[in-house]
């Protein structure tokens, strides 16, 4: 892509590199010499431009970082200016693209950056929150972390707690493995974000946990997601190491959570456990290799299942008192 491009993306072709699997390096302006590293894997736009004057200061944007690099084989050194982007993919780039302008007009990066935080500076304070989804995500499984600290113990339900890792299933208990989905709908419709999340390891059983939240307006047990934290590390004693790093992992800043997460929530009906089996309505990788000739070319499924009519098990003992008995469903 040449330099002009460079300059004058549209908003659709950027998110679409945004969104692709490789990285991809675009010039910028020729003087100074400056080019732009879009990183859709960290959801970044970095500006790269030579190092001249001293390093500027971005430490109170949320947003920005800058470093000091080293090419080998260039003679110069650089500056890196990082900008997150993460859902603000066109307002990141025009800021560097502001700055750019600057460094034509002679300014250094110093000022240049002072001069662009004019325009972008509410965009680059902006408060990062969990999305929507998972905001609900992470209070249904805060939930039945609880309850599991409350019957095996806080070291057994920590170790057993694999969600905020990004492993295939939320929770791994001795005699069985819990994929745990938390929908604010009136039908237990859940998203299913890969062809594994639904796959039962070799030899283990493998639940999905049904949850149903709804808003709780002015109700007084409602419970916001800060709260719901406070409550399960007020349960904690020598696994509140390990659950603070798992939780900000996740994104989780607790300097910001009471001004984020306002939305306070109720249960709208008891959890269920199903039995994900081969008549269970999952999408696996063995499905996809019977119907594509080349499987492995298949990434990012994502789709819904609906639960509601289906038969939902006897949870096991673990989960006894925070799923639905069985013989209550009243079906």
């Amino acid at each position: 892509m040449d330099v002009e491009t460079g300059r004058m993306l549209k908003p659709e072709n950027l998110e679409q590199y945004l969104r692709a699997e490789a990285e991809l390096v675009l010039p910028l302006s020729a003087m100074p010499q400056t080019r732009m590293l879009i990183e859709p894997r960290n959801q970044t736009l970095t500006l790269r431009s030579p190092k001249s004057g001293p390093l500027p200061d971005v430490g109170a944007y949320d947003r920005l970082s800058i470093d000091v690099v080293e090419e080998p084989g260039e003679d110069e050194d650089w500056y890196d200016l990082r900008v997150d982007v993460d859902g603000t993919g066109y307002e990141g780039y025009s800021f560097i693209m502001k700055v750019v302008d600057q460094l034509e007009a002679g300014r250094s990066l110093k000022g240049a950056i002072g001069e662009a935080l004019v325009t972008f500076k509410e965009l680059l304070s902006k408060k990062r929150r969990l999305s929507d989804e998972q905001e609900i995500g992470l209070f249904g499984e805060l939930g039945m972390f609880a309850h599991l600290v409350e019957g095996i113990g806080e070291e057994a339900a920590t170790a057993a707690w694999l969600g905020p890792d990004s492993e295939e299933h939320d929770f791994v208990l001795p005699g069985f493995d819990a994929e745990v989905k938390t929908t604010r709908t009136e039908a237990r419709v859940h998203v299913i974000g890969s062809a594994t999340q639904l796959e039962p390891s070799p030899g283990r059983p493998l639940y999905l946990v049904s949850i149903q939240v709804t808003s709780a307006g002015a109700a007084a047990e409602g419970e916001t997601l800060t709260e719901r934290v406070r409550r399960v590390r007020g349960l904690l004693e020598r696994s509140l190491r390990v659950f603070d790093d798992r939780l900000r992992g996740l994104g989780w800043d607790v300097r910001t959570a009471d001004d984020l997460y306002t939305r306070r929530y109720l249960s709208r009906s008891e959890p269920r456990a199903y039995t994900v089996d081969a008549d269970f309505p999952a999408i696996g990788s063995e499905d996809i290799a019977s119907i594509v000739a080349r499987p492995e070319l298949v990434v990012g499924l994502v789709y819904r299942i609906d639960v509601t009519g289906l038969e939902a098990a006897e949870p096991p003992a673990e989960l006894t008192g925070f799923c639905e008995r069985k013989a209550d469903h009243g079906e």
